[in-house]
């Protein structure tokens, strides 16, 4: 008895690693399209512009974000208060990014 609920242990945990694996592929695969998705942004220098929240639209250059895709950096960036040579937006601050790329 005790050899068969050891070897449905063995069983359980196999198919939790293997779930986990799984996991950790999909979760690889979508940081690494994200990765591309960024730096593609950030290549095309992209003419963005940023809606936050209290219906404040303001507009810039894309410049970087953080490993973390909590900051974005931006260049020449007109808000409703004035021109900014370079800034730096919390994601949290961000309610839609729209990004306006040139050929």
């Amino acid at each position: 008895m005790e050899s068969s609920q050891g070897a449905k242990m063995d069983t359980s945990t196999l198919l939790t690693s293997q779930e986990n694996n799984g996991d950790q592929k999909i979760r690889a695969l979508l940081r690494q399209r994200s990765l591309l998705f960024w730096l593609e942004v950030n290549k095309r220098k992209a003419n963005t512009i940023a809606r936050l929240y209290e219906n404040t639209v303001i507009k810039g250059k894309f410049e970087a974000v953080d490993a973390n895709e909590t900051s974005f950096r931006f260049e020449n960036w007109e808000s409703p208060v004035g021109t900014y040579d370079h800034v730096v937006i919390r994601g949290s601050d961000i309610e839609v990014l729209e990004f306006k790329f040139t050929k």
